[in-house]
């Protein structure tokens, strides 16, 4: 379980880390308490999943890479079998299976990739349709409107 003091770190958690050599030091010292019980809860949170991982943002594109949203259409029984094969890929941040609000929308497992090239892509997205014998559609970013996500915790 946890308590005010672990939501008021799991609530500052969620903004960027001070850029210094001791960021949970710093965190510490600006929420009131000590480097190790911030380390100590920070271990608990991602052992219980509360937290999946610490990590920044990348711009995949700033960064010169090509990134898509990418979809499938797959059937009940194969979900497994296909999930694995996507997952397979390092490239792959992301893979949801999805039910749309729309019954004409065809498309149930959502995933990310991101490649060196747009070629590295599109040959990723060949070799899953050539593994599974499903079709991957596409949709790349055309203007990102938000990045990100802050909960209210407490």
């Amino acid at each position: 379980m946890i308590d005010i003091n672990d939501r008021k770190i799991l609530q500052r958690l969620q903004t960027n880390l001070p850029l210094t050599s001791r960021p949970f030091l710093a965190l510490a010292e600006e929420l009131g308490f000590d480097e190790e019980f911030i380390i100590e809860r920070i271990k608990f949170f991602c052992e219980q999943g509360y937290v999946r991982r610490l990590a920044p943002i990348i711009n995949t594109q700033r960064v010169g890479r090509s990134a898509t949203l990418a979809a499938i259409k797959v059937p009940e029984d194969r979900i497994d079998e296909v999930s694995e094969v996507i997952n397979s890929y390092s490239s792959v941040s992301h893979n949801y299976l999805r039910k749309g609000r729309n019954m004409e929308m065809p498309y149930n497992m959502w995933f990310t990739m991101s490649t060196p090239t747009k070629d590295d892509l599109v040959a990723n997205f060949k070799e899953i349709e050539e593994k599974t014998g499903l079709e991957v559609a596409g949709f790349p970013t055309i203007k990102k409107f938000k990045i990100g996500v802050k909960f209210k915790i407490y």
